[in-house]
């Protein structure tokens, strides 16, 4: 984004062209808006489709700008589409930026006649060509499987930060982390798996060794979610050793084993990413350093006569597990050698394909096949949008545009986001504009203003979705120096960027809370019974689905799913405003009982213990009982959840009447089904008393 945008800027300036100059960067800078990730066909896919939309959308603001009755109805189906955008994900975000502001920023400076339309034409083109050259020469450097790498090194890095999570406190110093917090960091693995393979489908049990590098990347990607599977299993058997009852030599041994562990999933983030021969070192000796720990803490163990023996032996079996999960892992990206660049790895004709009309047809009809919750939200932001783009033109407000810009940005699917968009919108502009214009009274000459706009467009990509207040102080800071640049910075324009900013904003949180407003309050009811539903099914892949021995995979990709949704969605609802106290407790039980459970079923599937000695007839029956009664409580539970959801479909139970086929159980996985049991029964218990009490709660 930052050479896309400067480039014309700096010829503009040295030529004496800056108007067209920055019609050229505006283009270029909101097409950089949707992320080019994935391989160099999803790219090229995303970068054809957002130029087209980047020109259709430029030209509609361009001829609709005079006529104000115009702009409003145009206003509101650019919002209506741009709110179908947000919904199809991170790209669909990037999508829905380019077309609602290049709408509203070519509708702001109309053309008049039909030369000043063919020049802004002209421009826009530029525009566009000159992004496409950017974006194209940049994939020359990126290696064909880099972006796959990189999806993968996120999920590495979000299992060592929830290794660091756990680790919190054995070292004596401050306090453990809790629950909550861990499943916050659970739950980031999960998006980070989500997010792979969303761009790269194919799984490892799909892959062949046909497939080349790519087999090789499913399989450490597979690995890396095993680790975190097992890593959250490791933070499970730490939940019950009470820290200050083992002895302070023990306590820093199990702490030395997580800190390496955390450091060995780091090393090889940056490894899956770099596959460089300093890193390939660096994580060779951190993998010894993790056997020789694990090995030091066995000899340990022989003579240990302490409490949590089991947990600690448990801990180790684990460490060591992953140890040679991430070994196996890093022998298979040692596969990857000669890897050619992005466009090297495409053919002209394989290129010249992914722009075949069916793809475009497809889209369409993936952004048009929306669901009720979908279109209220569409309806929402097309209407208030046109509320934002009357008031600036009726009453011709001075750069009053960035009423309907920061509408469209603020409006969010549920009430309590938006009101938080809103808040971090605020508070970074009004920061930024103070900052931006305090800058600009300084000495300072016109380089460095240059090379400060430059970048500024860092830090805004970067915080743009972990810290919205910080990325919006830095869009404040850039647009100011950019409009100083164009000579249109004036004093009036922080205030007036500030002023129509809380109006926008303000608009936004309005239209959230009267127009078809969408409340947790009634969601959150029908995300947990798809929760509970979920984890249903994947019982059913566990122990009663024949014949699927890698199916269970989707099964348990949508259990948690469910959970991270059901959690996503008490979290909005904790955040909006009732008149009476609200009844929260209930719901964050059994979200609790239901992750928990959704481990243990994780737990039974991953455990590899062969140590199972002669089958024992009464071991197979309490193994029976206990499934049995498991499968009891399931139907029961999955009984009461047209009381949550009257529209959920629940389907046939009578996989459930056939005899199990998981075979026999070792110890540990009889540990985690009696687990299970405890949690299925209290989950029970709290799921018929939020059935008799949802009617009343359901009227707070």
């Amino acid at each position: 984004m930052a050479i896309a945008a400067m480039v014309p800027l700096i010829w503009g300036i040295y030529s004496g062209h800056l108007i067209e100059a920055g019609w050229i960067a505006l283009m270029a800078e909101c097409i950089c808006w949707v992320e080019l990730k994935g391989d160099f066909q999803h790219r090229l896919k995303l970068l054809a489709g957002s130029s087209a939309l980047a020109m259709i959308f430029a030209l509609l603001g361009s001829v609709t700008g005079h006529i104000v009755w115009l702009s409003v109805l145009t206003m509101a189906v650019v919002g209506f589409i741009s709110s179908l955008l947000k919904n199809i994900g991170n790209r669909g975000s990037g999508l829905a930026i380019c077309v609602f502001a290049l709408f509203i920023f070519c509708n702001a400076y109309p053309t008049s006649t039909l030369p000043e339309l063919k020049e802004r034409t002209a421009l826009v083109a530029i525009g566009v060509l000159w992004n496409g050259v950017a974006a194209i020469v940049a994939s020359v450097f990126i290696p064909a499987q880099r972006p796959y790498r990189r999806s993968i090194a996120i999920i590495w890095k979000s299992v060592s930060e929830l290794t660091k999570a756990i680790s919190l406190g054995w070292d004596g110093s401050g306090p453990r982390s809790n629950e909550h917090d861990v499943y916050l960091k659970e739950k980031e693995i999960r998006t980070a798996i989500d997010a792979s393979l969303d761009l790269f489908e194919k799984m490892a049990h799909e892959s062949t060794e046909k497939d080349g590098d790519e087999h090789i990347l499913a399989q450490v990607r597979k690995a890396a979610a095993i680790v975190g599977t097992q890593v959250t299993t490791i933070s499970e058997e730490l939940q019950g050793v009470h820290r200050r009852q083992l002895d302070s030599s023990m306590r820093i041994k199990i702490f030395t084993l997580l800190r390496a562990t955390e450091q060995t999933l780091e090393r090889m983030a940056v490894y899956t990413i770099t596959h460089e021969v300093g890193e390939e070192l660096i994580l060779r000796s951190r993998i010894n350093r993790l056997h020789k720990l694990v090995l030091l803490l066995k000899d340990r163990m022989k003579a240990y006569d302490g409490e949590y023996q089991h947990q600690i032996l448990r801990i180790i079996q684990l460490t060591e597990r992953n140890t040679k999960v991430i070994e196996a892992a890093f022998r298979h990206l040692q596969g990857i050698v000669n890897e050619r660049s992005m466009v090297r790895s495409y053919s002209m004709m394989k290129t010249v394909y992914i722009l075949h009309p069916k793809y475009w047809l497809r889209y369409i009809q993936l952004l048009f096949n929306f669901s009720t919750f979908t279109a209220r939200y569409a309806l929402r932001s097309a209407i208030a949008a046109a509320l934002a783009m009357f008031i600036y033109k009726f009453w011709d407000v001075d750069h009053g545009y960035w009423i309907p810009f920061t509408l469209m940005i603020v409006m969010q699917t549920y009430f309590g986001a938006t009101i938080t968009k809103a808040r971090d919108r605020v508070i970074g502009t009004l920061a930024g504009g103070l900052v931006a214009g305090l800058f600009l009274r300084l000495p300072t000459g016109l380089y460095l203003q240059e090379a400060l706009l430059f970048l500024t467009f860092i830090p805004m990509i970067v915080y743009l979705r972990t810290r919205y207040s910080v990325a919006a102080f830095f869009i404040t800071v850039n647009l100011v120096l950019l409009f100083n640049i164009n000579r249109e910075f004036s004093d009036m324009l922080i205030l007036t960027r500030a002023l129509s900013t809380i109006a926008g904003a303000a608009i936004a949180i309005i239209a959230g809370f009267a127009l078809l407003p969408t409340w947790d309050k009634k969601w959150l009811p029908v995300h947990l019974a798809n929760a509970i539903y979920t984890n249903y099914q994947y019982f059913c892949a566990v122990f009663f689905d024949e014949g699927e021995q890698t199916g269970w995979t989707k099964y348990k990709r949508s259990a948690e799913s469910g959970n991270s949704n059901a959690f996503d969605s008490f979290s909005r609802y904790m955040e909006e405003p009732a008149f009476k106290k609200k009844p929260f407790a209930i719901f964050y039980y059994i979200i609790t009982h239901n992750i928990r459970i959704t481990r243990e079923l994780n737990n039974i599937l991953l455990e590899q213990d062969d140590e199972q000695g002669s089958v024992d007839t009464e071991v197979l029956a309490k193994q029976q009982s206990l499934i049995d009664e498991c499968a009891t409580l399931f139907r029961r539970n999955v009984s009461l959840l047209k009381v949550l959801d009257p529209d959920i479909e629940t389907g046939e139970m009578n996989k459930l009447e056939l005899k199990n086929t998981i075979g026999y159980m070792s110890k540990h996985q009889l540990i985690y089904l009696e687990k299970m049991l405890v949690e299925l029964k209290a989950m029970n218990n709290d799921l018929e008393i939020l059935a008799e009490k949802l009617p009343r709660m359901m009227q707070l």
